[in-house]
């Protein structure tokens, strides 16, 4: 059985907002109580809309933020109990892949500096061996030793992802924050990146966070996963088990918004209605002025994380619905 690589628990942020000079602050809970297990080479898919806290959330499971409230382990070591020597240790064991890697690439600097550049800092090898790391990573990435001299401008949207993706494994970290790190690109160069993150992580001693939207990309790379609404976790199981049969209103919602390629398939449900509704944190569940099942209870009562069968779910009502409303998906081995 693997051994426990990270673990949150009670993980809150909270960020404070001030809309005047004289005007009373405010508060926006972007993360709300979240407990998460992540195990040696564990994959966990982290889904929901924009505004839903995913990307707050792998910021703190990195010490990038600090939480108003819980904490996060690693290998045992909760993140506040780090002294500088221990972050830079952290820093090599894990790393993040952003949505957008233009924005993550120094425009000034060859690709090859760049790819090295954390094998000079923590020096783990010397300016030759660094270098020959790079070119060996950029190869596994499917990128051409050759490109090292590119600058990012030179490159194509897929081909700079890759680079972002290879600077993020040079060091062979144990933990990868992979925040919509293939959103961006169009659907032909999508699968050629989850083909490479699938290869690397049967290849490397690797566990990792995915972040994203997009439930049809997000079934072939993870073994479990989480979906969040408005800073909670409403729904979490293995891949398949949801995917079959989801027990949250908003999972349900958002499989059935899954494009099919498949004619004699239509999706029977609705897409999700209205916005993102701040307002309805504070009592309840936030889901209700979106979800066709609300009842009275929903309104006045917080439904709290619980097992059913073999998922855990956040709905008061998660035993009544039928087993699929969407076309089963495949999920990949």
């Amino acid at each position: 059985m693997s051994a426990l690589l990270l673990e949150a628990r009670n993980l809150t942020k909270v960020f404070r907002l001030r809309s005047g000079l004289f005007a009373k602050p405010s508060g926006h809970v972007a993360v709300n109580s979240i407990d998460l297990e992540l195990m040696q080479r564990e994959r966990i898919g982290v889904v929901g809309e924009s505004g839903s806290g995913k990307s707050t959330l792998g910021r703190l499971l990195l010490g990038l933020t600090s939480p108003t409230l819980g904490e996060v382990r690693f290998e045992g070591v909760a993140h506040t109990d780090r002294r500088s020597r221990d972050w830079s240790k952290f820093r090599m064991q894990t790393s993040l892949v952003q949505q957008n890697p233009l924005s993550a690439l120094n425009p000034q600097m060859t690709i090859g500096q760049q790819v090295a550049e954390a094998v000079w800092v923590h020096r783990v090898a010397d300016r030759a061996g660094a270098l020959d790391r790079t070119a060996a990573m950029l190869e596994r990435v499917g990128l051409s030793s050759a490109m090292m001299n590119r600058f990012p401008h030179q490159m194509s949207g897929g081909q700079r992802q890759r680079v972002v993706i290879a600077r993020a494994l040079i060091l062979e970290p144990k933990l990868v924050v992979f925040d919509e790190a293939v959103s961006a690109l169009d659907v032909s160069v999508q699968a050629q990146v989850v083909s490479i993150l699938r290869s690397l992580w049967q290849e490397l001693d690797l566990a990792y966070v995915f972040i994203t939207h997009d439930l049809r990309i997000v079934r072939h790379l993870v073994d479990r996963i989480a979906v969040m609404y408005l800073g909670r976790a409403v729904e979490t199981g293995d891949i398949k088990t949801v995917y079959e049969w989801p027990r949250h209103p908003y999972t349900r919602a958002l499989l059935a918004s899954v494009p099919t390629m498949d004619p004699r398939v239509r999706n029977v449900a609705p897409p999700i209605q209205g916005e993102l509704d701040i307002s309805k944190v504070t009592q309840g569940c936030a889901f209700r002025s979106r979800c066709p099942f609300a009842i009275d209870r929903c309104a006045s009562e917080l439904p709290e994380l619980r097992q059913v069968e073999r998922q855990h779910v956040a709905c008061h009502r998660a035993e009544e619905f039928p087993r699929s409303i969407v076309a089963r998906m495949e999920i990949a081995e």
